[in-house]
C-alpha cells in the first residue's frame, strides 16, 4: 500500500531515524537512531493495519562521555527503500553498514 510505504519513510525521517526498508512478503523495516525515537516509530508503525508485525530484534548501544547518536550510527542519514525483489540488494546494505 503507497500510504503505508510513505508513513514508513516520512515517519522515520520526522523522527531522524536512520534505515532502510524492503516492500513486498516479506516485508522488512530496519532503524536505527535514539532508543525513545525507535519506541515511537515502531509504536506509530503498530497502528496501521499489518497483516503481521513482529519487531524480530534489537540493539541498544550506549552513549559514552562526549559521544552523540549520530557518532554511533552505522547507517547513514536518511531512509532508503528496496523494492519487492531488493532481499539481496537490503542484505547487502546492511553488510556494508
Amino acid at each position: 500500500n503507497a500510504r503505508k510505504r510513505e508513513y514508513v519513510v516520512q515517519w522515520a525521517l520526522s523522527l531522524r531515524l536512520s534505515g532502510m526498508s524492503k516492500i513486498g512478503w516479506p516485508g522488512l523495516i530496519l532503524v536505527e537512531g535514539r532508543e525513545e525515537d525507535c519506541q515511537a516509530y515502531v509504536a506509530a508503525l503498530q497502528r496501521l493495519r499489518w497483516q503481521h508485525f513482529v519487531v524480530r530484534g534489537e540493539e541498544t548501544e550506549v552513549c559514552g562521555p562526549g559521544q552523540s547518536v549520530d557518532s554511533l550510527r552505522r547507517l547513514p542519514m536518511g531512509f532508503r527503500e528496496f523494492g519487492e525483489g531488493g532481499m539481496s540488494e537490503m542484505a547487502e546494505a546492511c553488510r556494508e553498514a
